[in-house]
């Protein structure tokens, strides 16, 4: 035990959740990706739990790693790093692998990721680094724009036309952080004011470009010898507006509850209904068999059909000790970098994990946000993995320096008593 209390040290309740949360995405991605290991694996569920237990085993490396490292280091990282990860967001914007309709991962070396998921941990720590050495700067508005407001919107920016949930997330946490880091809220809000008027060139600017590739299209399409049905394409603006649309059209009476904008939701909300309080058991989800992505996006849905209300009070329960856990970092050492960086990558996940499961039980519109170290998916697996690292190596530093002040104290309290008895005056008869 005193091996594994050196080895494992800082906060033991967070390697705990760890633990618990990678043997829960163990079990439930095994049952949740039946159709998938029938589709990819010709039946072979062996392969698909190897793939998956490596992609884990890879996470807890990250983990141990990140844990390892001095998390003073992070802060000058983060500063190197941001401009090349700022980089690497627009060539995925403009030659990413296309995949459900938008470009959000790469290929390098064979290895495929979302480099999305490197660039939130980058800016959250790169703000908290700003926000410690800035100091008295951040009462000026100029200095607040450009070195806090223009890496936030240049970020979100390149992540927000392929990922809009992950853009709103991250722009949430980070003006929740700059918030907790003392940053005027008149200054937060011009920054977010800035945002909006962004926001709406953006989607002026996808109507425009979107109407003239379907003009040139339909032109095409009269040309072409062959009988070609002119389909339009829609703008992203209208793919997430469909998406809210349907929230309030299942609210209505009369509408299909199985058609391309509902069906995922209704087979979701199935799961949710049929998991009454204990579930069905291990293994025996059915709805599975019909969403899109039970092993990630709906994996919250699975768990609730086969652990019922139980199973998904545990798994809150966990996250929400989890930020719990970084909310006692705050406290401990308030307006630190580590600090303000744990706060911003623990609140990061809860968030994260809070719209994973309002998808699933029909709270939210569709998003695609898996669920933080439980949901199938290397970038996410990694990047998760990564975090509570960081997190760990900030709880491990204050662990370290508590013990050295209580070493300390007791060396100069017993001095002052060495001191104390050698010039008391002897006793005399």
């Amino acid at each position: 035990m005193n091996v594994i209390n050196k080895i494992l040290r800082g906060d033991k309740v967070v390697w705990v959740v760890a633990l618990l949360l990678g043997t829960i995405s163990l079990i439930v991605v095994y049952s949740a990706s039946s159709a998938l290991v029938v589709k990819n694996y010709g039946g072979n569920t062996g392969r698909l739990l190897l793939k998956h237990s490596g992609t884990l085993l890879i996470g807890y490396a990250m983990m141990f790693a990140a844990y390892k490292i001095d998390y003073r280091r992070f802060a000058k990282f983060a500063w190197f790093l941001l401009i090349p990860c700022l980089a690497l967001l627009l060539y995925t914007l403009v030659f990413g692998k296309h995949i459900n309709a938008a470009s959000r991962t790469i290929n390098i070396f064979g290895i495929s990721f979302q480099p999305s998921e490197i660039a939130k941990i980058i800016l959250i720590t790169y703000l908290a680094r700003q926000l410690v050495m800035m100091g008295d700067r951040l009462t000026r508005f100029k200095d607040v724009i450009l070195y806090l407001g223009l890496p936030i919107l240049l970020t979100a920016a390149l992540i927000f036309p392929e990922n809009l949930s992950t853009a709103a997330i991250l722009l949430v946490v980070c003006m929740v952080l700059l918030f907790i880091g003392r940053v005027k809220f008149l200054h937060i809000l011009a920054i977010v004011g800035i945002g909006v008027v962004g926001l709406g060139f953006y989607i002026a600017f996808d109507a425009a470009k979107t109407e003239i590739g379907n003009k040139r299209a339909e032109k095409e399409s009269r040309k072409s010898d062959r009988e070609v049905v002119f389909v339009p394409k829609k703008t992203r603006i209208k793919t997430w507006a469909n998406r809210l649309d349907a929230m309030g059209e299942s609210k209505e009476e009369g509408f299909d509850p199985f058609d391309d904008h509902h069906y995922q939701q209704t087979y979701a909300k199935i799961a949710v209904a049929t998991g009454s309080v204990f579930g069905k058991g291990p293994g025996k989800s059915e709805q599975r068999n019909f969403l899109p992505h039970p092993y990630s996006d709906f994996i919250y849905a699975i768990i609730i059909e086969e652990y019922g209300l139980i199973g998904a009070i545990i798994v809150l329960l966990l996250y929400v000790i989890l930020f719990t856990r970084v909310i006692r970092i705050v406290h401990k050492r308030p307006l630190t970098f580590g600090a303000l960086m744990a706060f911003g990558l623990g609140f990061l996940i809860i968030l994260q994990a809070m719209i994973n499961m309002g998808v699933s039980i029909g709270l939210l519109p569709v998003t695609g946000q898996p669920l933080p170290f439980i949901s199938m998916g290397g970038s996410s697996m990694m990047a998760t993995g990564f975090i509570l690292g960081m997190i760990l190596s900030v709880t491990r530093n204050i662990e370290e320096e508590t013990e050295q002040e209580q070493i300390e104290q007791e060396t100069t309290t017993e001095e002052v008593i060495e001191d104390t008895y050698e010039n008391e005056p002897e006793n005399r008869d």
